[in-house]
This record gives C-alpha cells, sequence and structure tokens, in this order.
C-alpha cells in the first residue's frame, strides 16, 4: 500500500519503496508531511530524490509534535536507520567566518574528504586552484591586511592553518578570501612572485569548522536530538562523518554520507 498525502498519491515514477507498513505521514494541519522512502542511497542521492519527488530531506522543527511523528514514523516499522536533512559538509571563510558560496576554485577531484585524514583546510596552489589538506601540515601562507596599500600578503613561514591564522590576525587583518576571480587572480599574482615551483602551495583562509550543523532546505530550525556522545564525527577513525540519520530510537547520529541507507522526505513549503 502506498503513502499518499490529503492531495492525493504522487505519481508512479514516485511510488517505488515507499511502504505505510506502520509508516505514516503528517497529517496536513501540521508543518511537514514526511515520507519514509525504503530505497538504499547515500546522502546526497536521497537529497535529490527528495528535491525532485517532494520538497527535501526531512527537516525537522522545534515542534515536538514534529519530532514525535517523525520518531513515530521510524520506530513502528524500520529498526535500521535513514537519512535526514542535517549535514555539517559547510566551508567557511575565516575572514567574517561566512560561508562559502558557488562553487569557488577546487581543483580537479577536489575537495578530498577522506573519511581517515583531517583534510578541513585549504591550500591554493600557484596556478589559483584550490585543494584540501591537514590542517595541521605546515605550508606559506597569504593574510590578507584591509589597511594596506597591497592587500595580499604573502608570508614566506611554514605554519599550521591555525598558527597561519592567529598570525594574519595578530599582524594584518586575517587569512586571505578568494571569493571571486579578481580576488584569486590578486593571490595568485602574489604567490607567483615568491615561487615558481609547482608543488608551490599556501594556505588561505578557507577551512571547515567541525560542529556546525545546518538543515538541506537551509531552514532555521536549531532543535537537535541527538544520541549521547552524538555527533562524534570529530573522533579518531569517524572524520568524514557529515551527514544525519535516525536511529530506531529516534535519536540522531552522524555518519559518513556516502553509506547508503533509507531515507524520509517532506512535502511542505521551503523557508524564505
Amino acid at each position: 500500500m502506498l503513502v499518499c498525502f490529503p492531495q492525493g498519491c504522487p505519481s508512479s515514477s514516485h511510488n517505488v519503496g515507499l511502504f505505510s507498513t506502520g509508516l505514516s505521514i503528517l497529517p496536513s494541519s501540521l508543518p511537514h508531511q514526511f515520507h519514509f522512502v525504503n530505497l538504499t542511497k547515500t546522502w546526497t542521492e536521497a537529497q535529490s530524490f527528495c528535491r525532485q519527488n517532494y520538497t527535501d530531506l526531512a527537516t525537522i522543527d522545534d515542534d515536538m509534535a514534529d519530532m514525535k511523528k517523525l520518531n513515530n514514523t521510524v520506530s513502528a516499522g524500520w529498526k535500521g536507520s535513514v537519512w535526514i536533512g542535517l549535514y555539517n559538509n559547510i566551508w567557511r571563510w575565516s575572514l567574517g567566518n561566512r560561508e562559502l558560496e558557488g562553487e569557488g576554485f577546487w581543483a580537479q577531484g577536489q575537495p578530498n574528504i577522506d573519511p581517515n585524514r583531517k583534510y578541513f583546510c585549504v591550500c591554493m596552489m600557484l596556478n589559483g586552484s584550490w585543494f584540501n589538506n591537514n590542517c595541521n601540515t605546515t605550508s606559506n601562507f597569504v593574510c590578507y591586511d584591509k589597511n594596506a596599500t597591497n592587500k595580499y600578503i604573502h608570508i614566506n613561514e611554514s605554519k599550521t592553518w591555525s598558527d597561519a591564522q592567529s598570525y594574519c590576525r595578530e599582524k594584518h587583518t586575517d587569512l586571505a578570501s578568494v571569493r571571486n576571480t579578481t580576488e584569486m587572480e590578486a593571490t595568485k599574482t602574489i604567490t607567483l612572485k615568491h615561487d615558481k615551483n609547482q608543488t608551490y602551495r599556501a594556505w588561505i583562509g578557507l577551512h571547515k569548522p567541525l560542529g556546525v550543523w545546518r538543515w538541506s532546505d537551509q531552514s532555521g530550525s536549531s532543535h537537535r536530538n541527538w544520541d549521547s556522545n552524538e555527533p562524534n564525527g570529530a573522533g579518531v577513525g569517524k572524520e568524514g562523518y557529515f551527514c544525519g540519520e535516525v536511529i530506531s530510537s529516534g535519536k540522531w547520529n552522524d555518519k559518513i554520507c556516502t553509506h547508503t541507507q533509507p531515507f524520509i522526505c517532506y512535502d511542505g513549503e521551503l523557508p524564505t
């Protein structure tokens, strides 16, 4: 039997893998209508499926009724875990703590999020392209100084990303942000003046701070229902656990995003 909502059932292409054996959707009086999708997908694949067939991966609002209904949906007929819309795959600039917008200037195959390594800080190569690296690696770096005539300053000292950030904040403004082609060309020009080695790299201000979780639909819901000692993606051997799931207890866990499992979509208006 299919899970349907008051406006009718999804078209036949949406029905694959939808079950109502103890799994239901939210009544129309509540803000979200949840849909359990019994297809095994990675978090990104699940997000694409939900956006194509519904609204997005499930967001859980502060409303306790919302949380209770989702818990009942999962626990009534499913003993495994399912993806929800929570994720922590966010790159931010040191200056202003602003999120990376657009595609950036990543080198081919980057960013490379290896679950066994803490590659959460970004270096720039001589051609201006980026790759993520272990933050404890030492490299030269580029500072930004809002008060200087030449605002980008190449520092020919080898430091970790955190030490480079501290240096730039103490002596200039911050590590360099590279938000557009103009800034990319400016920082590239500075580095080319100091090194012609094609293996050269320099820290810039982009990094992935742990502990910043967002919803796929970009809603502002601050509700969290983590299981005890979760999220623990920063633990040894669990680096790269950037996506959220609901387990059979109704509590939340973080998991590596390339794992495949069922998921929960929702129907409703996107936040404005």
